[in-house]
């Protein structure tokens, strides 16, 4: 797997946008940079939606894909299927972290049968478009995706918990990563803890009423 930033916006727009709130001076003509005490102390989030961050994504399951594209104000431009070559031995499989080894042998046949089937179906006459539903959800995809700052910090309440597929949970730390450089003001480690814990007290506490509620 391997991200990379492609572009993004200036970290201090952030809170030079949310000053025509508060009537502050601009960064320009001496004022603060607020973007810290906008976002952690008064928690306007609104503000950061006034940045941006692009970036690639790849070596990725089609299957952690789908998990990150339900994150509905982010886009996406992804890998289509129809411009990968399976002769010229383009088409890998991501192997499910933490499985054992009987099932990983299991699973390299069956993708290994899988991507023979598909290659006999294309000699066939068959579109690339209709033989690609033989494909392996874990066959591996890469992608772009962009979005403003408050819907990355969306992405990441999702996908930095604990429950969220590893897959999906490694991508979105190093994502959480590399914006943590381009915006160290609003991606924190302690801002990193926060929405782990935060999102594991939640689910702690559904638990918690659902033992009352059936015990009742």
């Amino acid at each position: 797997m391997k991200v990379k930033l492609i572009m993004s916006t200036p970290e201090i727009q952030i809170g030079e946008m949310a000053k025509i709130c508060y009537a502050s001076k601009e960064f320009a003509e001496g004022g603060k940079d607020i973007t810290s005490s906008i976002v952690h102390g008064n928690g306007h989030l609104a503000s950061l939606r006034f940045a941006y961050a692009t970036l690639s994504i790849e070596g990725i399951s089609v299957a952690c894909q789908n998990q990150f594209i339900r994150s509905p104000h982010l886009s996406y431009m992804v890998q289509s299927k129809r411009y990968v070559n399976a002769d010229k031995g383009e088409f890998e499989f991501i192997m499910p972290i933490g499985i054992d080894e009987v099932s990983a042998i299991t699973m390299k046949k069956s993708w290994d049968q899988a991507l023979h089937d598909y290659q006999n179906i294309l000699n066939l006459g068959t579109k690339k478009e209709d033989a690609r539903a033989i494909l392996p959800a874990n066959t591996s995809t890469k992608m772009n995706a962009t979005g403003n700052l408050q819907a990355w910090n969306d992405f990441f309440k999702l996908r930095l918990n604990a429950h969220a597929q590893t897959e999906i949970r490694n991508v979105a730390n190093e994502i959480y990563t590399l914006l943590s450089v381009e915006f160290p003001q609003v991606f924190t480690k302690e801002h990193k803890l926060n929405l782990e814990e935060g999102e594991l007290q939640r689910v702690k506490k559904e638990l918690s009423e659902l033992k009352k509620k059936f015990n009742g």
